[in-house]
């Protein structure tokens, strides 16, 4: 029996019996996260589609009132290397994963609340796992777009998740 939450925690996180609401209860409780002002807000079941929102507070807001571009980053960074080894987990495959490169492209200031949908297709997936069966790593790219309580795009994030697969 594991008394450390943290080890359960942790335990967890790399099993394949990971339910969606474990992962956004275990998300929700991240630090930076709380700090930040960043809320997973839904996971699908098949861990294809991530919902975060990023609010606007005192505590992630810059001198011209828009959100910190840190802020932003640490909304976007995690997502895709995350539901990426969840879906390799889920067809068999063990990995290590993180994010091998990033790239922030602000439109416009974010001065609401930002809302970020990751989301894989099918097509992604199984070129995920075809890669990582033929290659032993995957690091394709992925985009997703902050959107304002307006619904305008404010930035344009680019990630290279990297997973290779663990023996």
């Amino acid at each position: 029996m594991i008394t450390s939450p943290f080890k359960y925690f942790i335990k967890r996180y790399y099993s394949i019996d990971l339910k969606p609401r474990e992962l956004k209860r275990m998300l929700n409780l991240w630090i930076p996260f709380i700090f930040n002002r960043i809320k997973i807000i839904n996971v699908s079941n098949d861990f294809r589609k991530i919902d975060v929102s990023l609010k606007l507070s005192f505590w992630n807001r810059n001198p011209g009132k828009a959100i910190w571009g840190g802020a932003i980053f640490s909304a976007a960074d995690s997502f895709y290397p995350i539901m990426l080894k969840q879906n390799a987990l889920c067809n068999g495959i063990k990995t290590q994963f993180f994010t091998k490169s990033t790239q922030v492209n602000y439109i416009k200031e974010a001065k609401t609340n930002l809302m970020f949908n990751f989301e894989l297709t099918q097509e992604d997936v199984s070129n995920m796992i075809k890669i990582l069966n033929e290659e032993g790593k995957y690091q394709e790219w992925h985009t997703v777009y902050g959107v304002d309580n307006n619904l305008n795009k404010c930035v344009k994030v680019k990630i290279q998740p990297y997973l290779r697969v663990r023996s």
